[in-house]
């Protein structure tokens, strides 16, 4: 089933490559970011830190700006997941949800952003940084597929929670993979990154535009796909068409005899 994913994911990451390119405009905010020691760069990942000066409050202000753009297009990206499988009308669905969900999605992303911020100081205040970031980390992965069950399922953000447990534990070898796979692919950027600031290149900027043009939206379809394939009709039908192969157009040169030939001729 994973191959069935990949192949599919890959396919709708062509087919909407404008919105995957959309993301480019949050660089942006990586132009602002530089007037603020409070951030800095590495991994393709903005990183803030806190102390009590007044730029640290504008710092967050921005930085929750750069969040909510963050998950607007996150919500463009499982939408076109949505749009392809279900055919769903792109002028109702922004019109009744796709502006609310960002704003759920963002709520999302701030709450879990401050869990993972309280629960790394208490594990500097104690001692123990790596249980803390494990924790973090098992609890982030758990809570995955709330923009997916957000959009998708179209329910609120305390259900979403409840679906993205359910469905790991329906789906764990699957969740598995998926991160797996945004870790294998965020190493080779990591190294990218390394290798190209060895030889005086940006490295922090491509890492940063690999995981904001290519990772982040990649995996976001990836776990769309996976999520909606939950549903039986669904995963018939897309396993069906995977299974098919397209049949071969033949263009044949002619002229119906009310149109002009090309050559002025019938």
């Amino acid at each position: 089933m994973i191959r069935l994913i990949l192949k599919k994911s890959v396919e709708e990451y062509l087919s909407n490559i404008k919105v995957m390119f959309s993301y480019g405009i949050l660089f942006i905010f990586i132009i602002l970011f530089l007037f603020f020691n409070q951030f800095f760069f590495s991994s393709g990942t903005v990183h803030l830190i806190y102390n009590e000066s007044i730029l640290t409050v504008f710092g967050l202000l921005l930085g929750l700006i750069f969040l909510y753009f963050f998950s607007f297009f996150v919500s463009l990206t499982v939408y076109s997941i949505k749009r392809d499988v279900q055919k769903v009308n792109f002028d109702i669905y922004w019109n009744v949800l796709l502006k609310n969900v960002s704003i759920k999605i963002f709520v999302f992303y701030f709450f879990l952003s401050i869990f993972t911020y309280a629960v790394l100081l208490i594990g500097v205040y104690f001692n123990f940084v790596f249980f803390a970031a494990l924790f973090a980390l098992i609890v982030s992965s758990l809570l995955m597929y709330v923009p997916q069950s957000i959009i998708l399922d179209e329910v609120e953000l305390v259900d979403s929670i409840k679906e993205s447990l359910i469905f790991w534990k329906n789906n764990f070898v699957t969740s598995v993979s998926i991160i797996v796979l945004g870790s294998i692919i965020l190493f080779f950027i990591t190294i990218l990154e390394f290798g190209l600031e060895l030889i005086l290149l940006p490295g922090t900027i491509v890492s940063f535009a690999l995981v904001l043009i290519f990772l982040i939206p990649f995996i976001e379809q990836v776990k769309s796909y996976a999520f909606i394939l939950r549903f039986n009709l669904i995963k018939q039908s897309e396993v069906l068409s995977a299974q098919l192969k397209p049949k071969k157009i033949v263009k044949i040169d002619a002229t119906r005899l009310r149109e002009k030939s090309k050559y002025g001729k019938i």
